[in-house]
């Protein structure tokens, strides 16, 4: 959106856009038109048809806005979805898809068109985007999840736990109960810490622009800085967004003869950066087009490498929780 429309009402309806596109793509192809996600019926495809019929109406007023004529009271919106969801339900649902894209295109052009301030235009751009997405996306979440839990779809569930040989099991269980009984507090009863959150965590790359490919363009952390390290001319230290304030850093050392990448003690097992639910669904869908090798468990973490073979986990989950239990 260009013309007077306001920064923040466009960037509010692109997130709930993507989002309630991201969710959709979450299901499973026969689920889309399993009717249940609404209590009138409605399916899926039918909130997409929906939800493209009201952007293709503020398209059309928009024109109007922009041409001066505008006339607020000759629109009756509820009878024009009606008749749209009757004449569009039987098409396939990649049509209906594209339709509520083109009505999106049309409102997002005709918007750049309304050149000076109109309260009109705020109306019609926030009823049949972000406040119209808001209506929706709750129960939509609740329906993916609804649905993907009954659907077996997700990837490779995790297998049973290795166990290794000459290992005391009983005994390491004792010895975690005592760590436990000892350390743990109660979160009621523990100090606050005494960090404020991790500055950054720094790896070592090989290639810059490699490395800068992956987590950017790939994965979507944005690139923040880049500039010489202090410690070693030559050297590039650069850092990426990986939300909440925190970032992942690295050095590349030209020159020197690093080794591969080794899981050793003292070094890097993995790292961990929660995504939410629908940008989860999202990478996971770039990692497919892209055959990326990656392996998922309990459909809610993917776990892959980088280019120099530091391993990556994406996780759904909420940052303090993991599979469903509480760990700050």
């Amino acid at each position: 959106m260009a013309g007077m429309i306001d920064p923040e009402l466009r960037k509010a309806e692109d997130e709930g856009w993507h989002e309630l596109h991201a969710l959709v793509d979450l299901l499973p192809t026969e689920c889309v038109e399993r009717p249940g996600y609404f209590e009138e019926g409605w399916s899926a495809k039918d909130l997409v048809t929906h939800i493209g019929a009201w952007l293709a109406q503020a398209g059309v007023a928009l024109e109007q806005i922009a041409s001066g004529t505008y006339r607020p009271n000759e629109i009756d919106v509820d009878a024009l979805n009606g008749r749209y969801l009757e004449a569009l339900r039987g098409l396939p649902f990649d049509v209906i898809k594209a339709q509520a894209d083109a009505s999106r295109t049309r409102m997002l052009i005709a918007s750049a068109g309304v050149m000076s301030a109109d309260d009109d235009a705020v109306f019609w751009i926030r009823k049949a985007g972000p406040d119209h997405y808001d209506e929706h996306l709750p129960r939509l979440r609740e329906w993916v999840k609804e649905v993907t839990e009954v659907e077996s779809y997700h990837g490779t569930p995790v297998g049973p736990a290795l166990v290794p040989e000459g290992v005391d099991l009983s005994a390491v269980e004792a010895r975690r109960a005592e760590l436990v009984a000892r350390y743990l507090k109660p979160s009621a009863e523990r100090p606050e810490s005494a960090a404020r959150g991790v500055h950054h965590i720094a790896l070592i790359s090989s290639d810059v622009e490699q490395t800068i490919r992956f987590y950017q363009e790939l994965l979507e952390f944005p690139l923040t800085e880049i500039f010489e390290n202090r410690d070693y001319k030559g050297s590039n230290h650069f850092f990426f967004d990986i939300g909440h304030g925190n970032l992942l850093a690295f050095f590349d050392f030209p020159g020197l003869d690093l080794g591969p990448y080794a899981e050793v003690l003292g070094g890097l097992h993995h790292i961990a950066i929660s995504v939410p639910p629908e940008r989860w669904a999202h990478l996971k869908g770039k990692l497919d087009a892209s055959g990326m090798p990656y392996h998922e468990a309990s459909g809610s973490s993917i776990y892959l490498a980088d280019p120099d073979g530091a391993r990556v986990e994406l996780i759904s989950d909420e940052l303090l929780t993991m599979y469903g239990h509480e760990v700050g």
